[in-house]
């Protein structure tokens, strides 16, 4: 069994959960990164007593140290279930099985939940911390049929976490942007990656000349063209418009996307987080 590839992450914002855990929280407890001194009274440990701080006081009273407490967080996988994403299950699986390994290894909670057609979703693995029902969920995935139409996104908002949390997006995005803008206001609370999962194939690999029949990854209507340079062209400069087209929407919401082409790469992942940090 090849070992599932997993990444570290950070939040934009602290932490505001009680549990501690491995990011920087708003809780003030036992911690290693000193926030500010206290009355004693308000924080009775004498352990944490700053003699210095104490003299210098001008009421006279007892001052101790607080610590920023580091928190854990939940961590959520919202994926598009259209039929569209069929030919890209492998590496929505992937996805889920290297979020979800690397949200264990934080000792955070990940959850996934399925967008189709229906009102409710139909698939959902809520605050797993246990491999084994990641592995009997993911068998359970990739043996279902995608629904032949686009997400209704709106479906989760009663399921999202009322915490700020690290919210994965991923989806390849063929389908009218307004559908998805009402509820990117609302994850305004919470860290979004959008992951855009896309073959290169349907764009780069096309010949220069001769027929090829394309195929509606929706509806499985079939068309027949001439490919020739100047369509090849056109193609290619459309979804380069795409790709610019959907920076530019997830910007105005705070958010950065990242696409995945052809296979899901744990390094990519590593390597936006370290940019974001930077």
């Amino acid at each position: 069994m090849i070992p599932t590839q997993i990444f570290q992450y950070r939040l934009t914002m602290p932490s505001s959960r009680v549990y501690p855990g491995a990011h920087v929280g708003r809780m003030v407890s036992s911690g290693h990164l000193f926030k500010q001194h206290e009355p004693l009274i308000a924080h009775p440990d004498p352990r944490r007593i700053d003699l210095r701080a104490s003299v210098l006081d001008v009421f006279g009273q007892y001052r101790v140290r607080v610590y920023q407490q580091h928190s854990l967080i939940d961590v959520l996988l919202l994926a598009d279930l259209s039929t569209s994403m069929s030919q890209n299950k492998a590496m929505l699986l992937a996805c889920l099985e290297s979020i979800a390994e690397s949200a264990f290894s934080y000792g955070d909670r990940f959850s996934f939940i399925g967008c189709g057609s229906e009102s409710t979703p139909r698939y959902q693995l809520n605050h797993c911390r246990q491999q084994g029902a990641l592995r009997a969920f993911s068998q359970q995935l990739q043996a279902t049929c995608f629904t032949p139409q686009n997400p209704h996104w709106q479906a989760v908002l009663p399921h999202l976490p009322t915490r700020p949390s690290l919210v994965f997006l991923l989806s390849d995005f063929h389908f009218d942007l307004a559908s998805l803008a009402p509820i990117l206001p609302l994850l305004r609370q919470h860290d979004v990656i959008p992951l855009v999962v896309w073959q290169t194939a349907d764009y780069e690999n096309l010949p220069e000349w001769g027929l090829v029949s394309f195929q509606d990854s929706e509806s499985h209507a079939t068309r027949t063209l001439f490919m020739r340079p100047a369509l090849r062209r056109t193609i290619v400069q459309r979804f380069q418009q795409r790709r610019r087209q959907l920076q530019s929407f997830f910007r105005r919401y705070g958010c950065e996307p990242m696409f995945l082409q052809d296979c899901f790469q744990a390094a990519q992942l590593q390597a936006y987080f370290l940019q974001r940090a930077a």
